[in-house]
């Protein structure tokens, strides 16, 4: 019985640590760790209406985005956290890239943990 209790107590302690979330913050310098797609909004309002249609289940089929206004992000590139909004569900980012067609873009909250968090470099010396 002792060795039962104590096996679903490191189970669930396990379960809490592994439910970890990543909080992120203005400044922050993420690169996309996937070949999936992955998007960035050209309007605020299209990532606040995505968000809004996820939270409340409404149909997809209510929510068209024109595909001229996304930026697809390829594997590698890097964004940057400007500013958030709505809690930081929505975030403002910037590409970085050498020319990027547009100053900033959109991203939600849920789309973030496709990407992996830049760690600053830090000059030894």
């Amino acid at each position: 019985m002792k060795y039962l209790l104590i096996s679903i107590l490191s189970a669930l302690s396990l379960a809490v640590f592994a439910n970890e979330t990543i909080a992120y913050e203005i400044g922050n310098e993420l690169k996309l760790k996937r070949d999936n797609s992955q998007v960035l909004y050209h309007y605020k309002h299209d990532a606040i209406e995505l968000s809004l249609n996820r939270d409340f289940l409404d149909s997809p089929y209510r929510l068209f985005i024109d595909a001229r206004d996304l930026y697809r992000v390829k594997k590698g590139e890097k964004i940057k956290l400007l500013e958030s909004f709505r809690d930081g569900r929505i975030f403002k980012v910037e590409l970085l890239e050498e020319q990027p067609k547009r100053d900033y873009y959109f991203v939600e909250l849920e789309s973030l943990k496709n990407y992996l968090l830049i760690q600053p470099e830090t000059s030894s010396g």
